[in-house]
């Protein structure tokens, strides 16, 4: 898992085959505060390998 600290912003690249419950999972959050910290994700069902989200 990659992440990077942007500003005191914990950011994670979605890698091939993760989902928001398993990068929520990762992260000890749920799925409902990672849409909250990423207005962006439209379809939480959709995300992308390379797309960059918040997790904390």
């Amino acid at each position: 898992m990659h992440m990077k600290k942007i500003h005191h912003k914990m950011v994670h690249t979605v890698k091939p085959g993760e989902t928001l419950w398993k990068i929520a999972h990762h992260h000890h959050t749920t799925v409902h505060h990672l849409i909250h910290l990423n207005p962006q994700i439209k379809d939480p069902n959709l995300i992308y390998p390379g797309q960059r989200i918040k997790v904390h």
